[in-house]
Formats: C-alpha cells, sequence, structure tokens
C-alpha cells in the first residue's frame, strides 16, 4: 500500500469523490443530497476546483494495486474561514450547495467556530468497505501525525458524529482523545457531535506546545 497526495492524473476522483461521501451519513447529505450520483459529481468539482475543504490540496490517497483504498482529508491551520470557503463551494458547486454547506457547518460545528483553533483539522477519514480491517485508517492517520509533526503542528482536531464507535475506536487508538461533545440540531434528527484532539508532543519539550 503506498500512501500519496492526491492527483487528479493518477488518482480515480470518481472513488474519491465516493470515499468523501460516505464518510458522515449524517453530514454529506444535508450538504449534497440523498442522490448518490449527483451528490459525488458535485464532490468531484469541488475536489478539482480546489481551494476548499474538500480540495485535492487537503486529501491523502492510500493506494493498494491501482485502486484508493482510502482516503484522509485535513485542512491547516490557516485553511480559509467559512465565509471564504462557502464563496469557494459556490464557486465551484453553485449557490444552493453553498448554502446548505454553510448550515450544515454551523447547525453541527458551531463550536468550532466559535472558538477557531490554530490547528489542523480531520475533516473526512474514509476507507473502501472491501478494505476495511486492514490498517488503511490506521495508516493514514500515523502518516497524518507525521506530517504534522514534521512541519511544526502543535495539535490536531477532528469531530465525530456519534454514535460512531468503530471510529471513535481508531482514533482513540492513534492516540486522540475526546475533549468535548455537544448537540446539534438538523431537520428531523438531533445529532450528539464528540471533538477529539491529538497534542502533538515533542521530545525536548516537557509540556504540550499550545494549540
Amino acid at each position: 500500500m503506498v500512501l500519496e497526495p492526491f492527483s487528479p492524473d493518477r488518482h480515480p476522483i470518481e472513488e474519491v469523490a465516493g470515499l468523501i461521501y460516505e464518510t458522515e451519513p449524517a453530514y454529506f447529505p444535508l450538504v449534497f443530497g440523498r442522490d448518490r450520483t449527483r451528490a459525488r459529481s458535485t464532490i468531484e468539482r469541488l475536489t478539482r476546483a480546489g481551494g476548499n475543504a474538500f480540495g485535492r490540496e487537503n486529501i491523502t490517497c492510500a493506494v493498494r494495486e491501482g485502486r484508493v483504498a482510502g482516503i484522509l482529508v485535513m485542512q491547516a491551520p490557516d485553511a480559509p474561514g467559512l465565509l471564504e470557503e462557502s464563496l469557494a463551494v459556490a464557486r465551484a458547486a453553485g449557490p444552493v450547495t453553498a448554502a446548505r454547506f454553510l448550515l450544515a457547518e454551523l447547525l453541527i460545528f458551531w463550536p468550532h467556530y466559535l472558538k477557531r483553533e490554530s490547528a489542523c483539522y480531520i475533516s473526512s477519514l474514509s476507507v473502501a468497505p472491501a478494505e476495511r480491517g486492514s490498517g488503511v485508517g490506521s495508516a493514514l492517520l500515523d502518516d497524518a501525525l507525521r506530517r504534522v509533526r514534521s512541519r511544526g503542528g502543535a495539535r490536531i482536531v477532528l469531530s465525530v458524529i456519534a454514535p460512531n464507535p468503530p471510529a471513535v475506536r481508531l482514533y482513540e487508538r492513534a492516540g486522540f482523545r475526546t475533549v468535548s461533545a455537544h448537540r446539534a440540531w438538523v431537520p428531523y434528527r438531533t445529532l450528539t457531535v464528540l471533538t477529539m484532539t491529538y497534542p502533538i508532543r515533542y521530545p525536548d519539550l516537557h509540556e504540550d506546545r499550545a494549540g
């Protein structure tokens, strides 16, 4: 298995878009709709366009035998803010998708925007069904931790919409810890959202660097 930055020239973009859409069934249908074919087409446009949460510059692919076995999407601390993000989505996918994106972000992840951390943020981690249980998710997480550490990053943050025991176990095994939980009200249901963090530790420091 090889881990490498996503490139539309090397990796089947339809496979990558499909994995992004399947990451979180409570979130992505709110933004892109429940028609999987149309949703994946929209995500393909966003991925190609770049400059947004799903842009090509944020994606790492795990490739096995020419197929994309899994993906991890991680934004840098200096990623665009919510307004800039919404405008980028509008340019690539139209105003309706941008409005749905903005609404879903505010409804589900509002604490993240109340106090935005200077941290890398993992927004998606998805493994192809045939590859689950084979270590793909752990390899992608380990690679993300190495990259953040090599760049001097201090903290990685992610959110999990509960209940999702397999995801929580995967993150806990990698060293992430739940630091808060909040309720989110979306159409026809209430969600519980966990925030998990991984403080990067350096050998020459006795305390975690401030995030």
